[in-house]
């Protein structure tokens, strides 16, 4: 088992949209979230929109081959 961060966008509009950062993987729940509490800014920055009203970051596991 591994994990990824997922980034859940809300959009002014209601719009809720989810994505995926796939260039990194993390071999626990611990490490993934160190690096969001470290890195938020720079995670974020790909989907900054100005209608962009809210956004979370979640540490999701994934079982298989690593990214």
């Amino acid at each position: 088992m591994w994990f990824v961060i997922t980034v859940m966008l809300t959009f002014n509009s209601g719009e809720i949209v989810s994505r995926e950062y796939l260039q990194e993987t993390f071999p626990d729940t611990w490490i993934c979230h160190k690096h969001i509490a470290n890195n938020k800014v720079e995670l974020l920055l790909p989907h900054l929109q100005e209608n962009l009203k809210s956004f979370e970051f979640f540490c999701e596991s994934r079982y298989g081959s690593e990214v």
